[in-house]
């Protein structure tokens, strides 16, 4: 991930915070269609947690010039999701749930360039996350 991708993700993330509900709201939806299986483990109050995304959405992207302050948060994102037993193949449906939220609410502001930055950003995340010390196995999320 380039330094100017770093700052497409930022200034476009800029413009959709303020519609953190509608991003999250539009994010989950397609998310459980794309992975029904992963509604189950969403028992709590799902404003919670559409909450704790975008304040986790915003850290991570504020932090994405700053990897060794940010690898520790993904780390223990990553311990979180693995306990609850999501797979490699989620993380890619949740990317894919991210783009299609953030296409819906930026438009045409959604460019090919803006997509790319999101993508290598949100790889290098998802990547950090899954590959958490301790865990069984390190691999690479496929990059779509």
């Amino acid at each position: 991930m380039t330094p100017k991708q770093q700052e497409l993700v930022k200034k476009s993330f800029e413009k959709v915070r303020p519609k953190g509900t509608e991003i999250a709201d539009l994010l989950y939806k397609k998310l459980f269609e794309l992975e029904p299986k992963v509604a189950g483990l969403f028992r709590g109050d799902m404003k919670e947690q559409k909450e704790k995304l975008m304040r986790m959405l915003q850290i991570a992207v504020e932090g994405i010039d700053n990897h060794a302050e940010l690898q520790p948060m993904l780390f223990n994102l990553g311990r979180i999701h693995h306990s609850y037993g999501i797979e490699g193949h989620q993380f890619m449906s949740f990317q894919e749930s991210l783009l299609h939220a953030l296409r819906t609410s930026l438009g045409t502001e959604f460019t090919p360039e803006v997509e790319d930055a999101w993508k290598a950003v949100y790889l290098y995340m998802a990547t950090t996350m899954f590959n958490f010390p301790h865990h069984d196995e390190q691999v690479q999320v496929p990059h779509n």
